[in-house]
Parts: structure tokens; sequence; C-alpha cells
């Protein structure tokens, strides 16, 4: 997966430790992590745009979409955000827990 400006805060490590236990192909293994990576991806936009007036969504969507700067994403989301951090981080910690539920539930 391409860095984020989030990708500190992304800790799947627990996937990877149930894809060992599971008999499931490689190229499985990792069209289920582009489907995870891309669900993060779509959440953490949604988490981070819902707390966003208009012209600062533009600046943000800007920074994200058209100048790729990471940091500078990342600057913006704690400094315009209440909890900018800890909103992002529970969503991504949401998701995960939901993608493992998902896998036991197919064991």
């Amino acid at each position: 997966m391409k860095n984020k400006f989030y990708s500190h805060l992304l800790k799947i490590e627990p996937i990877h430790d149930k894809f060992s236990q599971i008999d499931i192909k490689e190229d499985e293994k990792e069209s289920l992590l582009e489907i995870l990576h891309s669900h993060i991806h779509v959440t953490v936009i949604d988490v981070i745009l819902s707390e966003l007036d208009e012209g600062k969504k533009k600046e943000f969507l800007h920074l994200v979409a058209v100048r790729e700067d990471h940091s500078g994403a990342w600057d913006f989301v704690v400094t315009n955000i209440e909890q900018g951090e800890e909103k992002v981080k529970a969503a991504i910690e949401q998701i995960v827990k939901e993608f493992l539920s998902d896998l036991e539930a197919d064991l």
C-alpha cells in the first residue's frame, strides 16, 4: 500500500496474524488487503470531511489529492479538527475489528 497521511495510525498486524492461521492463497490475501485499505481510506476521508466546513474541505482535499502532501494533510487534520487524531484512529480500529470479525466468521 502506498503511504497515506494516516499511515502511522494503521495497525493491521492482527490481520496478518489471522491470515497466517487460515488456508488462503497469497493472491486472495492481497485482494483482501486492497479492499481493507480502500475501505480504511474512504472511511478516514469521510470522517475528516464530516468535521470540516466547505472551505476547509477544499483545502484538505487539495493537500491530499493534488499536492499529495502527507505531512501537510496530517498537520491540517490535527490543527483543524478537535480530537482529529483520536477520531481517525478510532475509525481505523473499528474497520480492522470488523474485518477480523468477518474473517473469523468465515472460518
